[in-house]
């Protein structure tokens, strides 16, 4: 995840415009990566347009696992689960900044808000029910019992090509798109599942092992692109600013919350004159519709 501070105000135009740029550059802090220098740097700016919405939502595409079965035609698409029905698991990977733990934190809140009972954070700044690490995380996901309902897992905080990094974990301190599928597997199996990362390189954890029809896949940013903080006094970075405040404006669905944050992210990056970080998102075949909890029914919609 990238900073940057707000452009300097109140200086003379002759000052502002080079101070400001100087402030930006500074204030970007490296992502936690193993890429080569030339992905991590801010460069020459980038003024490419984010990715369309259909270069951002990957379609579904069976992998190895289920290859050969037939999937069922929308069983909840358009589906509304009570409230009641989801357990949610909301984590915050790095005490870096306080901007990670207060989304996993705010974001809980407004899902037992709207009637959500299973809600467990586990938060790398402390004060979570939960530790950080692999082990609090698989408690986290214990707890609410693997019932039928929905599954809801959020992680927000730095990660690399490699997976996303648990700071509290002394041990592995990065969690791998495989390791995140074993725990899907176990902890939600083939119930509707929606599982979001926020961090630079998200869309590793858009591979084929991910991919399954009954998963939602949220990723703040592409393989190979970073994502912003934005300004140091917001309370969130900036993917999770925007996609809260889809969720807050009203989007009935995930697929609705993520088309809604798009340009809410890219605004905010065409203002830094950053990269695009192009947040891309995969919607399975079986929950393409998926309501967000408590979320008006869908009523039928123009084509």
């Amino acid at each position: 995840m990238r900073f940057a501070s707000i452009r300097g105000a109140g200086f003379v135009r002759s000052v502002a415009i080079p101070f400001a740029a100087a402030t930006l550059l500074c204030s970007l802090s490296a992502c936690v990566t193993s890429r080569d220098t030339s992905q991590s740097g801010r460069g020459p700016s980038d003024n490419r347009q984010l990715a369309s919405l259909e270069r951002g939502v990957v379609e579904a595409r069976p992998s190895r696992r289920d290859r050969g079965a037939i999937a069922p035609v929308n069983p909840v698409s358009t589906a509304v689960f009570k409230p009641g029905q989801w357990k949610a698991v909301l984590v915050s990977g790095s005490h870096a900044s306080t901007a990670y733990d207060a989304a996993a934190l705010d974001l809980g809140q407004r899902l037992r808000a709207r009637g959500v009972v299973h809600v467990a954070t586990a938060l790398a700044g402390g004060g979570g029910d939960f530790d950080a690490n692999r082990a609090g995380i698989r408690q986290a996901m214990e707890g609410p019992g693997d019932e039928q309902g929905a599954c809801l897992f959020f992680a927000t905080g730095h990660s690399n090509i490699d997976g996303f990094h648990l700071d509290a974990d002394r041990s592995r301190r990065t969690l791998t798109p495989g390791e995140l599928d074993r725990l899907l597997d176990k902890h939600c199996g083939d119930r509707p599942t929606v599982a979001i990362i926020s961090g630079c390189d998200a869309g590793v954890f858009l591979d084929s092992r991910m991919r399954q029809p009954n998963r939602i896949l949220i990723a703040a940013s592409a393989k190979g692109r970073d994502s912003y903080g934005a300004r140091m006094s917001d309370r969130y970075v900036n993917f999770d600013r925007c996609l809260i405040g889809a969720i807050d404006a009203g989007a009935a669905t995930w697929r609705e919350a993520f088309q809604r944050a798009l340009p809410c992210v890219q605004e905010r990056e065409t203002w830094l004159g950053v990269r695009a970080s192009e947040p891309q998102a995969y919607f399975g075949g079986a929950v393409a519709d998926l309501a967000i909890p408590s979320a008006a029914p869908l009523t039928a919609r123009t084509r």
